[in-house]
């Protein structure tokens, strides 16, 4: 019998298919595409730079470059000289011994925002705060318990990777991304990618070529498309005629429909407006109310209301009371903890993150 519960690696079918196909594909976008995947790799010891190129076919050793301005000179020469060389991505390479990286079990409810979440969680993972290091995250999949997510978390001490950014540069080289040798970006699969690099400080890449490139093909097809379907008119006087009294027709049923839709347009809307009137409460009553069962010892920073929902961020003297307190009143249910309550090392509060359905009460009149 078939497991229905496994999975099925379907990028492989599609790997597949485009190596069979690839061949009527203009050898000019391939060579656009291999571009793209070719790489500088820059890789700092501590007193010179080691750069390497890596394609889909070879792997080449450019040579050590010290930091001055004869070896930036020599390199930028070099590169100016292949063209291979000049269109390739530049990765800044940490060494592995520069880097962490940890595995990471998160619920599976904060999949939407892994990075914000990773934020607050770094001092549980590892003895580093957000303003010590530069980190990034790659999705692994689900857990065992399909309640939580794997998550690989990989990151360096802000101090040596900016050293390195700054010798990188001091080459002429500007890196589109950094990674870590332990943790090797493959430019052939999406679900390795993550970059430690601030989005300022990356290279942005020159894309006109391939769009230009694109929008070509997409307007051949078009014009192609076009003299497929495009009629040929061989109509007589009198079923010319016959057109033009349809036309005649046809714009009186037009104005009629136009008028029509206005109409129905107009009463859709009001009917919106009266609907989400009486569907949601006011933000007002909710305010007060967390307000008068939170007591004195908890703090909001967060509040976020959407389709009939209350989520509450914050801290409190004790959390595992607060879903007791949300449950009594008439105005919510279903009250939950949708992120493991942990301590803050400065207040000594717990941090929470909850989650209460909001009840509507509809009035007589409504109905």
């Amino acid at each position: 019998m078939m497991n229905l519960d496994s999975e099925i690696d379907v990028s492989l079918f599609f790997k597949w298919w485009w190596q069979q196909l690839n061949f009527l594909v203009p050898q000019k976008f391939l060579d656009a595409l291999a571009r793209e995947k070719s790489l500088l790799v820059v890789e700092i010891n501590k007193a010179t730079a080691s750069v390497n190129f890596v394609s889909q076919q070879q792997e080449t050793f450019l040579g050590e470059f010290e930091f001055n301005e004869l070896a930036k000179e020599e390199l930028q020469n070099l590169i100016a000289s292949n063209k291979q060389y000049s269109e390739a991505k530049i990765v800044l390479r940490v060494p592995a011994q520069l880097s962490v990286t940890q595995d990471v079990f998160l619920p599976a409810a904060a999949e939407g925002d892994l990075r914000q979440v990773m934020t607050y969680e770094l001092d549980r993972y590892t003895p580093f705060r957000e303003e010590q290091v530069y980190f990034d995250v790659i999705k692994i999949g689900p857990a065992n318990n399909k309640a939580l997510i794997r998550l690989l978390l990989v990151l360096v001490q802000k101090e040596s990777l900016e050293s390195m950014y700054k010798h990188c540069q001091s080459l002429g080289l500007q890196p589109s991304y950094a990674d870590s040798a332990a943790q090797i970006v493959n430019p052939d699969q999406a679900d390795s990618k993550y970059n430690l690099l601030p989005k300022e400080q990356c290279q942005k890449a020159n894309k006109k070529p391939l769009f230009i490139m694109l929008g070509s093909i997409v307007l051949v097809l078009i014009l192609l498309v076009t003299l497929m379907v495009l009629p040929i008119n061989s109509a007589t006087d009198q079923l010319e005629e016959l057109k033009q009294r349809a036309r005649k027709v046809e714009k009186i049923a037009l104005k009629i429909e136009d008028s029509k839709k206005s109409i129905d347009y107009l009463f859709q809307a009001t009917q919106t407006l009266i609907d989400k009137k009486q569907a949601n409460p006011s933000m007002v009553d909710l305010m007060n109310t967390v307000t008068e069962v939170f007591g004195d010892d908890t703090w909001i920073s967060n509040w976020r209301y959407f389709k009939n929902t209350l989520q509450l961020t914050g801290q409190s003297g004790s959390a595992s009371n607060l879903i007791a307190s949300l449950e009594k009143t008439k105005l919510f249910r279903n009250t939950k903890f949708i992120s493991p309550v942990t301590k803050d090392r400065r207040s000594g509060l717990e941090r929470f993150k909850i989650s209460t359905e909001v009840i509507i009460e509809h009035n007589a009149d409504a109905e």
